[in-house]
């Protein structure tokens, strides 16, 4: 299955082989970092111009998002060396991602790989002080308190690294799931009871319960007037609130999926098209009389390729006069084509089909068997939970 780009994000390269995305919601986030911190500077730094506080802040902008890029790689490579597959690394609006495909085996794998971020954010905020001290002169400490308006630009953009990568590492370890605090929290219940569902549903409920206290601590301060500390606050709690309740439905998802492959969800009863049918006969008597989004293009019974209106640039082809055209012209190769196999694990095809936008072939022996979607894995899951009930 070909890999796909996460929508809205930027492919920024790749780091011990994990690519790293920034979604385009981080300048949103990194304008108001910089923003809020450059009118902080001036308060500390009041002899300061405009332009020394808005370059002292960029510089702390960028060295922020490192350090929440390193937070998340500590969880990846650790992850990793624990055999759980980590294909990206996506940077947003509330921090980042580690896109693991697959769950850790065993609790202590989960303790381990939820804590190494935290630890990471840690190590930071000790490096970061301790550059800071070292850039600090002596006579600018009076009373064993420091003088902020006489450190340094660069003092004190390391004293304010340290200072938001220590509240970075103690806000994750909040134990509400699935918040690094939360896993840990999975972890030991789960090595408590040996049961993994049972302690994702407990600590996906703290992580609820955390979300509303932060949805109501910002109901707070905006009451108080901190209107931009209150909208950020409720929003982290409604974003807390909602990846608990969607781990919740995963685990139920991959439950109802555990023992089923693609053959059992797949579509079995679909159209072919012959290969030397026009471009215009397949729109006018397939696509448009069909809610079947992708076809096979055959020869005398052997599939030679895929067809689909999501592929074609039908205005082009109208004005390049390409309608009365084969669709074998048009058609993607089925060897170059994304497809799973009749085998491939239920909860593996609904994985690789999250990100699709159209339907993929099921293959055996060079033949399409079925035709499945995102979809389609939606639509059993709920015509199973129906017949179940």
């Amino acid at each position: 299955m070909a890999e796909q780009s996460p929508r809205s994000a930027w492919h920024l390269g790749q780091l011990f082989g994990i690519d790293i995305y920034l979604h385009i919601s981080v300048l949103v986030i990194f304008v108001l970092v910089v923003s809020s911190l450059s009118r902080l500077l001036l308060e500390w730094h009041p002899d300061w111009n405009a332009i020394s506080s808005w370059g002292y802040a960029f510089v702390a902008g960028l060295l922020f998002f490192i350090s929440l890029l390193l937070h998340e790689l500590s969880h990846s490579v650790t992850a990793r060396h624990l055999n759980v597959t980590v294909e990206r690394i996506t940077l947003f609006l509330f921090g980042g991602v580690a896109e693991m495909q697959g769950e850790p085996g065993s609790p202590r794998d989960e303790f381990l790989i939820a804590g190494a971020g935290p630890l990471a954010s840690i190590v930071l905020a000790i490096v970061f002080g301790f550059v800071a001290v070292l850039l600090i002169p002596p006579e600018v400490i009076v009373n064993e308190t420091v003088d902020f308006s006489a450190l340094s630009g660069m003092a004190t953009v390391f004293l304010w690294l340290s200072v938001v990568n220590f509240v970075v590492a103690v806000f994750n370890l909040l134990p509400g799931f699935p918040m690094d605090g939360g896993r840990l929290f999975r972890a030991a219940l789960w090595w408590h009871s040996g049961d993994y569902a049972h302690a994702t549903r407990k600590a996906a409920g703290v992580g609820g319960f955390l979300g509303w206290i932060l949805i109501g601590l910002g109901f707070l301060q905006l009451l108080s007037g901190q209107l931009v500390n209150g909208i950020w606050t409720m929003l982290i709690g409604w974003f807390i609130g909602r990846l608990a309740r969607a781990s919740v439905t995963q685990l139920i998802v991959q439950q109802t999926l555990s023992g089923f492959d693609v053959e059992s969800l797949m579509r079995t009863h679909f159209e072919r098209v012959p290969a030397s049918t026009t471009l215009q006969d397949f729109i006018e008597q397939y696509a448009l009389r069909s809610n079947q989004q992708v076809w096979p293009v055959s020869t005398a019974g052997t599939d030679q390729g895929l067809i689909s209106l999501n592929t074609l640039d039908l205005e082009r082809h109208r004005e390049n006069g390409d309608l009365d055209r084969d669709v074998s012209e048009f058609m993607q190769r089925l060897p170059d084509a994304s497809s799973l196999s009749p085998d491939t694990t239920a909860r593996d095809a609904l994985t690789a089909l999250a990100e699709l936008t159209v339907p993929v072939p099921v293959i055996e022996s060079g033949r399409v068997v079925g035709i499945v979607s995102h979809a389609d894995i939606l639509r059993w899951l709920n015509v199973h939970d129906a017949l179940d009930r």
